[in-house]
């Protein structure tokens, strides 16, 4: 009876049609949130007080401020560092997975997604236990004799918002890998391998183009999150590792807060991580036909 209903309604039922629940949803929940925001950037603060218009002078202060300048490049750099952490470290794991690993590559997979079960919140503390001046990176350290005293650069630093965020989202980014190479049949390494090709250069010529699109994607959990990112600089950064998404976040709350301002940022914000993350897949796209 349920699929006597069910023909009826696949038949009569455009695919435009079938499309508008989820076409709303997200339509509510995103679309009109970031138009809403698009149009809030144009307008003024006074205080409290948001005085609707059209101007550009939030974006002009925001593109001809020095501290705003290097912010932007910090995060740039914090983002592009722990994307070459990641990314090739997911690669390698995924790789491990598939065709070292094959029988336990599902039992590893299950591992790592235990490991994201565990709160966001909860994964910074850890590491910031670890990477604590009597943590347990140092205490190790120090008991093996191999450093005197703590390693401050560890804690409260740019090289603690890389590490940090390379463990947070070193999970999020083999998954994608793992199931691209899962569409890899393993003939097909073997034939270029019998044809002459060497290790570096069939990994170079037939596996990374037939896994472009999880690598793509990996890459863009890494870098556009770790950009994003505001929780993780503030409890391991410390005052002099603040990232751009800090001061956004600060826009939107507090004393001083500037609302436009805030909004004006992130669409900055956007447009620059956005663009810096199309001419890098271009870039390994280019270098995958060489």
């Amino acid at each position: 009876m349920a699929s006597s209903l069910a023909k009826p309604f696949r038949r009569g039922t455009s695919p435009r049609v079938a499309l508008l629940p989820a076409g709303g949803f997200y339509a509510l929940v995103f679309a009109l949130p970031v138009v809403a925001l698009l149009v809030l950037s144009f307008w003024t603060a006074n205080g409290f007080k948001l005085i609707p218009g059209f101007t550009l002078d939030n974006y002009v202060k925001i593109l001809t401020s020095p501290l705003y300048r290097a912010l932007m490049l910090r995060t740039i750099g914090v983002a592009f560092a722990t994307t070459a952490i990641v990314v090739p470290v997911a690669f390698a794991l995924a790789y491990c997975m598939r065709f070292v690993f094959e029988r336990r590559g599902q039992m590893i997979l299950q591992i790592i997604l235990l490991s994201l079960f565990s709160g966001y919140l909860v994964r910074i503390y850890a590491w910031r236990t670890i990477l604590g001046k009597q943590g347990l990176l140092n205490s190790t350290l120090q008991w093996l004799g191999l450093i005197d005293q703590p390693l401050e650069f560890l804690i409260y630093s740019n090289t603690a918002v890389v590490i940090t965020l390379s463990g947070l989202l070193l999970p999020l980014a083999v998954l994608p890998l793992y199931s691209a190479m899962l569409n890899v049949p393993r003939d097909f390494l073997e034939a270029a391998r019998d044809l002459g090709a060497g290790k570096a250069y069939c990994l170079r010529t037939v596996l990374v183009p037939m896994v472009m699109p999880g690598l793509r994607t990996a890459f863009a959990f890494a870098f556009l999150l770790s950009a994003g990112d505001f929780v993780t600089p503030s409890l391991v950064g410390g005052t002099q590792s603040l990232l751009i998404g800090n001061v956004i976040a600060d826009q939107f709350r507090g004393i001083g807060s500037n609302w436009p301002l805030g909004a004006a940022m992130a669409f900055v914000v956007v447009a620059v991580m956005l663009c810096s993350f199309l001419a890098v897949v271009a870039l390994i796209g280019r270098a995958t036909r060489w």
